[in-house]
């Protein structure tokens, strides 16, 4: 999308506005004096939020109006929106999970309130149970559908297994496994359970321009970690047979053509193959595959990271794409955020982002 495009969207990123909505109530309308507010947007964990207000004292009732209210308690539901004028975009949908008011000894008192997303729900207990013959995207169907979450956001992964254990874990950190070991992302959007491929192959949603719409950027190529091929490997005692699955250069997720990998980077100068064995039970070659796959896929895409900041656009979100210009043909690509982080207050609207990329 070009970035004329969006100032039509957010009327030329004028008066940057929010809406708070807790417990289906508009913060704002009900007098609340919001000063700052702040969204964690990552691909690596929940979304978390919190917003600062200030609490007036109320003379006719003799107490402080917000830390006293219904309004604010552990547990409610919040909404966050953020643009600009009229023009605004949900940016998390959770609960409130801390409430910490400062008492100065001058100036204002304040209360900050925060909390996560849908998500943070999954981590509370751990738990034990077991799946015979199923794929790991039904067991994390039925895990979702506790929660009350959506399930649009989950990928078939296909590969049937024997059985699928979950000792002593929570459902979060379970999913968040199963997740890995297919080299998918996990995340909670609204009410949404996304388990899928990094769609790191799409189209960019934004271009920035350094010394235009980029304020800043500041990336790292680092070959260091990089491997060319992923071996996984595991002695199968009923069949008497070594179970091997491999993964190599070129199986990248998002692999831009014509450009150099990790992998192809460290092959040529090391002067061969550079082989990651990992020895771990499996109990077909297609499953060893697929985490010779996921495996090779989470150390290529540390070939290079990066962090930036620009205008707040609230379009910027982990799990998108944006293209970054005027940064040297070495850097000027397309990258794959990871994090966002949205925050405005009497300073204006700001987003700092995070992103990652697997070929240069």
């Amino acid at each position: 999308m070009k970035f004329s495009a969006l100032e039509k969207t957010y009327q030329n990123f004028y008066v940057p506005s929010f809406e708070i909505i807790v417990d289906n109530k508009d913060v704002l309308s009900e007098g609340a004096e919001i000063i700052s507010v702040n969204v964690d947007n990552t691909l690596n964990g929940a979304d978390y939020f919190t917003f600062t207000l200030t609490n007036p004292y109320d003379v006719d009732k003799n107490e402080l109006r917000w830390l006293e209210s219904e309004l604010f308690e552990l547990g409610k539901s919040v909404e966050i929106k953020m643009g600009y004028g009229s023009s605004l975009k949900t940016m998390i949908t959770g609960k409130i999970s801390s409430i910490k008011p400062t008492f100065p000894s001058g100036g204002e008192f304040q209360i900050e309130i925060s909390g996560y997303d849908l998500s943070h729900q999954m981590t509370k207990s751990k738990k034990s149970k077991s799946w015979d013959d199923t794929t790991d995207s039904d067991v994390v169907k039925e895990i979702a559908s506790k929660y009350k979450l959506k399930t649009s956001g989950v990928e078939d992964t296909g590969v049937r297994h024997n059985k699928r254990i979950q000792d002593k874990e929570s459902d979060y950190d379970f999913v968040k496994k199963l997740a890995r070991n297919n080299g998918f992302e996990f995340f909670v959007k609204q009410d949404t359970l996304y388990f899928r491929a990094p769609k790191n192959d799409r189209t960019e949603l934004i271009t920035l321009k350094w010394g235009k719409t980029l304020n800043s950027f500041s990336p790292e190529l680092n070959i260091a970690n990089q491997v060319s091929e992923v071996e996984v490997r595991y002695w199968d005692p009923k069949t008497k047979k070594e179970i091997v699955g491999k993964a190599k250069k070129g199986d990248e997720y998002g692999r831009d053509r014509g450009k150099q990998s990790g992998g192809d980077m460290v092959e040529s100068t090391s002067g061969g193959a550079v082989v990651e064995i990992i020895r771990r039970p499996v109990y077909s070659k297609e499953e060893a595959d697929t985490l010779a796959r996921a495996a090779l896929n989470k150390l290529a895409e540390g070939l290079i990271k990066g962090s930036g900041e620009c205008m707040g656009i609230p379009d910027i979100v982990a799990g998108e794409n944006i293209r970054l210009e005027g940064l040297g043909k070495k850097f000027t690509k397309t990258y794959y955020i990871e994090k966002a982080v949205h925050n405005i207050s009497g300073s204006g609207y700001k987003t700092t982002f995070n992103v990652k990329e697997n070929t240069i």
